[in-house]
């Protein structure tokens, strides 16, 4: 019985259109380094973004095929301050979701030589779930698409970023890591209620199956 249960379950699982991903802003984030003057809030308000979009509701493929680019213009970046070889960003994305992918417009003045991603439910433990080399920009005034790094699908509430290796090669040789915005293609996670009610279903069709089977009594 239960084994039925369990295969109808999953079978109904894989039969289920896959959900498209959108595209979400973090609700908050914070950085364990900021230059005066360069709000790291920058990096989650679109502030700077040739095209915005709605977060939760654009469809993150649509979005980004559009090459969405970042202005150059500072007062819409964030950067650590001199000389830091790396820092450490937190971000709550606001409730549970299925995180996807990474959306991450690197600067071209300072950008950062690699980006390691970590997700968690609880803001304690983090599981890593992806890294990647970010574009390395010639320095110069000039607006930047975002790179797009596949991750391991998992459910988290809060996404910790670590940069390293900054500055990367073709950046200023005297400065830090620096951003323009982050943004993740997710999808949402269904209700533990929503699958207690669909596994109640599966034993009441199966209960009834099993009756329908069972040999009539003399």
């Amino acid at each position: 019985m239960r084994t039925w249960i369990l295969g109808a379950a999953a079978a109904l699982a894989l039969a289920a259109p896959a959900q498209a991903g959108v595209i979400i802003s973090p609700t908050a984030i914070t950085a364990s380094t900021t230059f005066p003057g360069y709000d790291v809030d920058n990096l989650i308000n679109q502030s700077g973004l040739t095209a915005g979009f709605v977060s939760g509701v654009t469809d993150f493929d649509a979005y980004m095929a559009g090459d969405p680019r970042h202005a150059w213009d500072l007062e819409n970046e964030w950067f650590t301050t001199f000389n830091q070889p790396g820092a450490v960003l937190e971000m709550d994305l606001g409730a549970i979701f299925n995180v996807l992918t990474l959306a991450l417009w690197t600067d071209e003045y300072w950008g950062a030589g690699a980006v390691t991603i970590a997700t968690s439910t609880d803001g304690v433990s983090f599981a890593d779930v992806g890294s990647g080399v970010p574009t390395d920009w010639a320095t110069g005034p000039q607006d930047y698409p975002a790179d797009v790094f596949a991750l391991t699908p998992s459910a988290a509430r809060y996404v910790r970023l670590t940069l390293s290796d900054c500055p990367p090669p073709l950046s200023a040789p005297d400065g830090g890591c620096g951003l323009g915005e982050i943004a993740f293609e997710v999808t949402t996670v269904p209700e533990p209620a929503t699958w207690g009610l669909m596994i109640m279903g599966f034993a009441a069709l199966g209960l009834a199956a099993r009756r329908r089977r069972a040999p009539a009594l003399a």
